[in-house]
């Protein structure tokens, strides 16, 4: 039996899982950790591919996040998905940028947009003071009007919206884009409006997309922004050439409010008219006593079920401070490996990057080796290759889990049609070569590799995304809070088994350990002060503590001191978080 029939086979084991799986026309799966709402995706995916959608056809599979899109693609490979041209499987903000803009834009007349590049992080701040300044002078509250333009920008507000957000600030965003447009340059929101647009504006556009790719498959869709719903209901819903569309996702894990997302917006997907909704609530992950604790924090929401007898959940208040925590913690990771835990199986998670930096030197003052998931650039083809990069160059294969040959055909993806044999053995030249120098920068090990021909085939507009994150991960080498870091510790980043991961609440989202450490569990950080007068920002707290517990397939330890030490010396004391005592674990 191959790997798909045995996934198909495995998909029949349970009732509803199979309903979605057979299901015709537009399907939305509703669905809790752990239940395996990807594994029915990309299994549905591969299934459609080898024996409904017709080759030169193809199919779109989207989803929010880099790791994510690596994830889809790994499990459809073990799936034995077949190559196609027309088949996408990626974030939505590559399929924007990469399906629609760049062979559309130019054709229906935008040519400026056709040929824009992903805009760098400095990029973005500068046209961002730049435009402030012009229109408000150099006073104000900047942060505030800068989180306001986000917000309509993502949303695709419409006029009274705009209005409503005070003077002048329509007039900034409007700037904005112009100050980047005039260097060739657009954001992701510009990129998600302009695809919306062109979907919306045009016929070709539509029907060109609909033969090439006649299903829209979207992996955890509550991540989706309301202007990338809008597209997908573009591609799916609104026009009489559309896709079909085949989603899962699970409201009660929407994490990413700042980015402007809305959970609603999935269930008002699976109440639309014509559209299956399936409804999971096993979790296959997590033992029984976690799945109870999570189903608290769900508030009413449709309990989850499952049949692994066991697990815990501890909550343990530390007085002498958050230093303290990360003692505890790191403690607690050792006697876990002791008993025979690997350590790629725990992790530690917090409400800040600060906080992660802390527990990660906590870890490490005890001999763990620990890896702190990178905040500092974006993690894409080409940054996620640096970093292997430096792994097999320090590491060898045996311990990086990178192959030469993974590498190299990376390196061909990333030089496309500039591509020749021998850029093959300049990079494996450079590979060995580094083997002798680990501790050289960072920054003189990616300069080497840039000019090896990395640089140039950034060129291409499908490549933006990587070359803006490139030069953020440059930025973050030379003057950022990784200056100085060095091969050695930039193959750190890469490498995943034997190592304690460290990361937010936020990024946690997608992984799963048998031990998870949550620490900083204390009133003002989590929930965080900004969410006491918001009901929307407390209820997206609640979620990040919810999908924090539900990472964990035995057991969860949970830290908090009853303060907050702020950085400028102050102290709120406002008791463990009332998360805490929603669960019944009020230290």
């Amino acid at each position: 039996m191959n790997s798909l029939s045995a996934s198909i086979g495995a998909l029949q084991t349970n009732s509803r899982q199979w309903d979605a799986f057979c299901s015709q026309g537009h399907c939305v799966v509703l669905a809790p950790p752990g239940s395996g709402k990807t594994k029915l995706l990309t299994t549905r995916l591969a299934y459609d591919l080898f024996n409904t959608i017709p080759p030169p056809h193809g199919a779109a599979c989207i989803t929010l996040t880099r790791p994510a899109a690596d994830e889809l693609r790994h499990r459809l490979h073990l799936l034995g998905t077949p190559e196609r041209s027309t088949l996408f499987v990626g974030t939505v903000h590559s399929f924007a940028l990469r399906r629609i803009i760049a062979p559309f834009a130019g054709l229906v007349g935008r040519p400026e947009f056709a040929t824009a590049s992903i805009a760098t992080t400095q990029q973005v701040n500068d046209a961002f003071k730049r435009a402030n300044t012009i229109v408000f002078g150099p006073d104000g509250d900047t942060r505030a009007r800068r989180v306001a333009i986000d917000y309509h920008r993502t949303k695709l507000s419409d006029d009274a919206e705009w209005a409503a957000s005070g003077v002048g600030i329509r007039d900034a965003a409007v700037l904005y884009e112009q100050h980047l447009l005039d260097q060739g340059l657009i954001d992701f929101s510009r990129a998600i409006a302009t695809a919306v647009d062109l979907v919306e504006q045009h016929e070709l556009v539509r029907t060109v997309l609909a033969a090439r790719h006649p299903r829209l498959y979207v992996d955890e869709y509550q991540d989706l922004a309301p202007g990338l719903h809008r597209l997908v209901r573009a591609l799916c819903f609104d026009y009489s050439i559309h896709a079909e569309l085949f989603a899962v996702g699970d409201p009660d894990q929407a994490v990413y409010g700042w980015t402007g997302t809305r959970p609603e917006l999935l269930d008002e997907l699976a109440a639309t008219p014509g559209v299956m909704t399936v409804r999971l609530d096993h979790n296959y992950r997590s033992r029984n006593e976690i799945i109870r604790v999570a189903n608290l924090l769900r508030q009413g929401a449709h309990h989850m079920v499952g049949d692994r007898a066991g697990g815990a959940v501890i909550a343990t208040r530390y007085i002498a401070g958050f230093r303290a925590q990360c003692d505890a913690a790191a403690q607690a990771a050792q006697d876990a490996h002791k008993r025979g835990v690997l350590l790629h199986d725990i992790v530690a998670l917090c409400a800040t990057n600060a906080q992660c930096r802390q527990v990660a030197q906590a870890l490490r003052d005890r001999g763990i080796p620990a890896t702190v998931r990178s905040t500092e650039y974006g993690q894409t083809l080409a940054t996620t290759f640096v970093e292997a990069c430096a792994a097999w160059s320090v590491l060898g294969r045996e311990n990086s889990s990178h192959s030469l040959g993974t590498l190299l055909k990376r390196w061909r993806q990333l030089l496309g049609s500039r591509w020749q044999r021998e850029d093959d053995v300049r990079l494996t030249t450079l590979l060995m070569n580094s083997r002798r120098n680990a501790t050289r920068l960072a920054q003189d090990f990616l300069n080497e590799l840039l000019d090896l021909g990395l640089r140039e085939g950034f060129e291409s507009v499908t490549r933006s995304e990587d070359a803006a994150a490139i030069a953020d991960m440059s930025a973050a080498l030379t003057s950022g809070p990784i200056a100085g870091l060095t091969v050695h510790d930039l193959s750190q980043r890469a490498r995943k088994l034997d190592r304690v991961e460290v990361t937010t609440m936020t990024l946690s989202k997608g992984l799963e350990f048998d031990l998870v450490l949550i620490l900083g569990m204390d009133e003002r950080q989590m929930p965080h002060f900004n969410s006491f007068d918001s009901p929307t920002k407390m209820a997206e707290d609640r979620r990040k503590f919810y999908v924090s517990v539900t990472r964990a397939r035995d057991e969860v330890q949970i830290f908090c001191s009853g303060y907050v030490q702020w950085s400028n010396g102050n102290r709120s004391c406002d008791g463990p978080s009332r998360f805490l005592a929603e669960i019944g674990l009020y230290p």
